[in-house]
């Protein structure tokens, strides 16, 4: 009877505490009286105790609290750290050294061969080293990480979006776009016109981008290259035809 009941109770702590890793500590909300935390990836939520001066997970897997929502939705005021590159940077977020990736573009990569990597990196970590105020914004209908555990907002540097910058001026695009963000239609219009005009990456891009130019001879004498046609069918109908 012992072993059943041991067995029982071991069914039970692997049903409720199972986790796919340690709850991230400093993912804990209070939502009306009840402790929820996050991890794993996809990222999912728990309700929490503290335990050993660790939050732990004591539930099954459960909804996103609805606080949670509100809270992603907020404006952050947060010190700038370090440079990282074009669309990544460091901040002190709640006394805490953090990566943030920019939401809704991608820039070309620093270190790399590709155009505009490096004004890209050097325009952003300009705007941070001298910026006066930098908030985050962060976005409902965005995960408040990404797999890498970067944080993912909105930058407002000196209260302007950071994001629309870097496209107005063709170095970055409007990519890993998962959901309704907030800003996406405006990035995108911006996006349209550093196309039209071949700013930045765009004109790279353009340059690459050439159609194969038809030869001229090809051009002048399209009956001699239907008669080549022809000729070519003729052969193959009687290479068919002897064998």
């Amino acid at each position: 009877m012992k072993k059943i009941v041991f067995i029982l109770i071991m069914l039970f702590s692997i049903n409720v505490y199972a986790t796919s890793g340690p709850i991230k500590q400093d993912s804990v909300i209070s939502c009306n009286g009840v402790y929820y935390g996050n991890h794993g990836n996809p990222v999912h939520w728990h309700i929490v105790e503290m335990h050993d001066n660790k939050w732990v997970s004591v539930s099954k897997e459960v909804e996103i609290p609805a606080c949670y929502i509100k809270e992603v939705n907020k404006m952050e005021k947060v010190t700038f750290s370090k440079c990282s590159d074009g669309d990544t940077a460091k901040f002190i977020i709640n006394n805490e050294e953090k990566t943030v990736r920019f939401l809704a573009i991608d820039t070309p990569e620093k270190d790399t061969n590709d155009p505009f990597s490096k004004e890209a990196s050097n325009y952003t970590c300009n705007r941070l080293k001298n910026a006066n105020e930098i908030y985050l914004e962060y976005d409902s209908n965005s995960d408040k990480e990404d797999k890498y555990g970067r944080v993912l907002a909105f930058v407002h540097v000196d209260g302007v979006l950071l994001e629309k910058e870097l496209v107005s001026l063709g170095y970055a695009k409007v990519a890993y776009i998962y959901g309704d963000y907030n800003y996406v239609d405006e990035l995108r219009k911006i996006e349209e016109e550093a196309k039209n005009s071949k700013i930045g990456i765009w004109n790279e891009i353009n340059l690459g981008d050439k159609e194969e130019e038809i030869p001229q001879e090809e051009i002048d004498n399209p009956l001699e290259n239907i008669i080549k046609v022809i000729i070519t069918i003729l052969k193959i109908i009687f290479d068919l035809l002897i064998k």
